[in-house]
């Protein structure tokens, strides 16, 4: 869990039914034994992740681009509000006003549909 430390941005790859990576690179806090993700509950990601748990992570840039090799690990998903208000708090704190400024944005481009978090655990 140390190659995520100082790091803001990851990528996770989860897969298509036919298989196919799918890359998306992610905000994330870092916990003990695990990284934290917000997304919408409707998200490509969360509906591959339905499927298939199995997904794959790496520090990366801005834009995707892995900085580090994949790890393979698990992810959750969890539907819990006041897990994902706790989880805005240390966005905020994390991340400063770009965090509160893409949460204003989210409320606007996404469809109406709860917020989860994925807890993803190397394996």
């Amino acid at each position: 869990m140390s190659r995520f430390d100082g790091e803001n941005v990851i990528s996770v790859e989860t897969y298509r039914k036919n298989g196919t990576p799918v890359r998306t690179p992610v905000w994330f806090i870092k916990e003990e034994d695990r990284l934290v993700v917000h997304t919408g509950g409707n998200s490509g990601k969360v509906k591959r992740i339905k499927r298939n748990r199995k997904v794959r992570v790496a520090p990366s840039k801005f834009r995707g681009e892995p900085k580090a090799d994949f790890v393979d690990a698990q992810a959750e998903i969890v539907a819990d509000p006041e897990a994902v208000k706790m989880y805005y708090s240390l966005i905020y704190k994390k991340y400063g006003l770009m965090g509160s400024f893409t949460k204003f944005v989210q409320r606007f481009t996404r469809s109406n549909t709860e917020d989860v978090l994925l807890f993803i655990r190397p394996v």
